[in-house]
C-alpha cells in the first residue's frame, strides 16, 4: 500500500491542482466596465434598473454604478435589453461604434444603441431567486393624549421574464385605541402583465380588500384591461390602463353580499433619483365607475416618497386617499384616508 501511494500520490496532486486551478478560472469573473474617468472594473453584471447598474465585482463586493458614468460594457454573457420606446434586444454587451453607444451581439445580427436610451438589461437564464425583487416595510406610531397606536407593515415581490411582469402586494393598517382594535384596512393583490408590441401591455388583475372604515368587510376583484408605457425613461415611467372588473362585496352590516361590474381607469407614474442619496417617487390613482349601479363610482390615490438612509434601507412617507360616493353600508364613511411613515427595506 505504501508504495501505490508513492507511486499515485504526484499524479493526484498535480490533478488536484489542475481542477482547483481551472475551476478557479471558471469562477472568475470576466465582465469588463469602463467608467467615463478612465477607471476599468472587472467583475459580472447583474442586471440594470432605473439608471442603476448592479456589479459584482472580481473580490465579491456587490456595488452599483449610475449608468450616465459607464462608457463601455464588454461581456459574453446574454442579457434581455430593453429602450425607451418598448423594443427589447437579446444578445451580449460590447462597446459601441460611438463613445455613447454600446453593441448588443445577437444570434443573428448586431444591433448598435444609444446608452441614454437603455432603461432595463437583464441576465438571461437566472434563477428564480436573482430575477425576484421586492421590499417589505414597517411602521408603528402612538398618541399618549388619546391612547390611539397605529401599526402597518406591507410588502411586495416583483417577477419579470422576457415578457411578463408578475407581482404581488400586501398592506395593512391596523388602529387601536384603550388596547382594542377600532379599525383596520387589508389590501392583498396579484397582477400579471405580459408585454405587446412596442409600448402597449395587456394586464390581468386580482384582489381582496377589507376596510372597516368603509364599511367593507370583504371586496373581492378580478380584472384585467389594455396598457401603454407613455413614458419609460431611466428616471422616469409613466402608464395607463383602461378595463373592466368584476367583484363581490360583502359589507359589515349586511348578510348578503353584492356584486358589480366597473370599469378600470389607472394611471401610475414614478420618478427616480438615482444619485446618492437615492430617493423614489411613486403616485398613482384608480377609477372605478360602476357599470351595474349607475351613479356610482369610487377611486383611490396613493403617493409615495422613499430615501434612502443606507445601503437598501429607506424612509417612506405615504400618503393614501380612498372615496366612495355611495357607500353600501349605512354607518360606513364616504371616504378614508391616511397618513404614516414607516422603514422599508428593498430588496
Amino acid at each position: 500500500m505504501p508504495s501505490i501511494f508513492k507511486t499515485y500520490s504526484k499524479p493526484i496532486f498535480i490533478l488536484f491542482l489542475i481542477i482547483i486551478s481551472n475551476y478557479s478560472l471558471l469562477a472568475q469573473r470576466t465582465d469588463v466596465v469602463i467608467l467615463k474617468n478612465g477607471d476599468k472594473i472587472t467583475g459580472e453584471v447583474k442586471y440594470m434598473r432605473v439608471g442603476i447598474l448592479t456589479y459584482k465585482t472580481d473580490n465579491m463586493e456587490t456595488i452599483e454604478i449610475q449608468w450616465n458614468k459607464i462608457k463601455s460594457i464588454t461581456t459574453k454573457n446574454f442579457f434581455e435589453i430593453e429602450v425607451a420606446d418598448g423594443r427589447v434586444f437579446f444578445g451580449s454587451i460590447a462597446p459601441g461604434e460611438d463613445e455613447d453607444r454600446m453593441t448588443v451581439k445577437g444570434v443573428t445580427m448586431d444591433h448598435n444603441l444609444f446608452m441614454k436610451y437603455i432603461v432595463r438589461i437583464n441576465r438571461i437564464k437566472e434563477t428564480f431567486w436573482d430575477i425576484i425583487e421586492g421590499s417589505v416595510k414597517l411602521g408603528f406610531s402612538f398618541t399618549k393624549a388619546s391612547n390611539i397606536g397605529q401599526v402597518s407593515l406591507g410588502g411586495n415581490a416583483k417577477y419579470r421574464t422576457k415578457i411578463n411582469v408578475t407581482e404581488l402586494a400586501l398592506n395593512s393598517v391596523f388602529t387601536t385605541s384603550d388596547e382594542e382594535l377600532t379599525s383596520s384596512k387589508n389590501d392583498l393583490s396579484f397582477s400579471y402583465q405580459h408585454n405587446l408590441k412596442d409600448e402597449w401591455f395587456g394586464a390581468g388583475i386580482a384582489s381582496l380588500q377589507e376596510n372597516s372604515e368603509l364599511g367593507i368587510k370583504l371586496r373581492t376583484s378580478v380584472g384585467g384591461g389594455l396598457g401603454n408605457n407613455f413614458i419609460q425613461s431611466q428616471n422616469q415611467w409613466l402608464f395607463t390602463l383602461a378595463g373592466l372588473s368584476v367583484n363581490r362585496e360583502a359589507k359589515t352590516d349586511q348578510t348578503e353580499a353584492i356584486y358589480n361590474l366597473e370599469a378600470i381607469i389607472s394611471a401610475q407614474y414614478q420618478f427616480f433619483k438615482y444619485e446618492h442619496p437615492k430617493a423614489t417617487f411613486l403616485t398613482y390613482t384608480n377609477i372605478f365607475p360602476s357599470l351595474s349601479n349607475l351613479g356610482r363610482f369610487r377611486f383611490n390615490y396613493n403617493a409615495e416618497l422613499s430615501w434612502e438612509m443606507v445601503i437598501d434601507f429607506y424612509w417612506d412617507l405615504t400618503f393614501y386617499f380612498e372615496y366612495d360616493n355611495q357607500p353600501q353600508s349605512e354607518d360606513a364613511s364616504k371616504s378614508d384616508y391616511r397618513i404614516e411613515t414607516s422603514l422599508k427595506y428593498v430588496f
